[in-house]
């Protein structure tokens, strides 16, 4: 009987430890995306409450900064060169109150609704997407490129994790400030990390362009999404349908559930034969 108890305490505890790993990833991309929400709100009402004189400030020092990284194309000359490329410089730029987002991505196909900040650090992709520094603001303009980076594939948050189910034709929205700017994919293209260099700015083009990790799981390119302004329309916006969720997705929310049921099972039988 204690071999019998001690046998069964310790597939309990088996049992307990795997439903907790198994729910890990559901629950915590729960709270993630809660979190991102509230980031979102906090940025958006930090947008709203500033004084609209200073919004426009904010958006025309970030258009006149992209305009000089444009004619610059990198080189550094001179003492005044130098600050303008310091991150102080760029750190400074797009800062509305409080609020350490500079701007929000949208992609309605896919439900991404995320938080962009400044850089690409580990500690900025794991709570949203990072913008990398040397390439134009998210404001838009002619001859300007803005290049988003996101992880996908994290155990507590999705990001990026479908942004390999866009098609060209898609629309992805760039909120900055009080103006959203639309996007509609016109090129999707895997690289090599080292190829990297090759994203340059193109002469009278307004280009944003979103990169993760592929393939899932392995990570040894890059997938790149690039889409070229257009028009914004709130009510197209409104109109996209998203899209059903991936195996991928139905796999690990349905995973938990199954572990339940499956732990849950002996016991529900137990209870049937002693009702019958």
């Amino acid at each position: 009987m204690k071999k019998s108890g001690k046998k069964n305490h310790f597939w309990t505890v088996v049992w307990i430890v795997g439903i907790i790993c198994c729910s890990y990833p559901l629950v915590a991309s729960i709270y993630e995306s809660y979190i991102q929400k509230d980031t979102i709100s906090t940025f958006s009402r930090a947008v709203e409450s500033a004084d609209p004189v200073d919004v426009d400030t904010i958006m025309k020092e970030a258009r006149e900064y992209n305009d000089l990284l444009w004619q610059a194309r990198g080189a550094i000359v001179g003492r005044v060169d130098a600050d303008f490329y310091s991150d102080q410089n760029y750190n400074d730029q797009l800062k509305f109150g409080d609020s350490d987002v500079m701007a929000r991505i949208e992609i309605p196909k896919i439900n991404v609704d995320l938080p962009i900040y400044h850089g690409t650090s580990e500690e900025i992709l794991k709570i949203g997407v990072g913008h990398l520094q040397g390439t134009s603001l998210p404001v838009g303009g002619e001859s300007s490129r803005s290049i988003l980076t996101g992880h996908r594939g994290l155990p507590n948050s999705k990001l990026f994790t479908r942004l390999d189910e866009l098609v060209k034709g898609d629309l992805f929205y760039i909120t900055t400030g009080d103006e959203t700017l639309a996007y509609k994919v016109s090129k999707i293209e895997v690289i090599e990390p080292e190829e990297m260099d090759t994203l340059d700015t193109q002469a009278g083009k307004d280009l944003v362009t979103l990169i993760t990790c592929t393939p899932y799981g392995l990570n040894t390119h890059r997938l790149l999404v690039t889409g070229e302004r257009v028009p914004y329309q709130a009510l197209e916006k409104d109109a996209i349908v998203p899209g059903t969720m991936s195996l991928r997705e139905i796999v690990f929310a349905v995973l938990p559930f199954a572990f339940i049921g499956v732990a849950a099972w002996p016991n529900l039988k137990k209870f049937i034969r002693r009702k019958k």
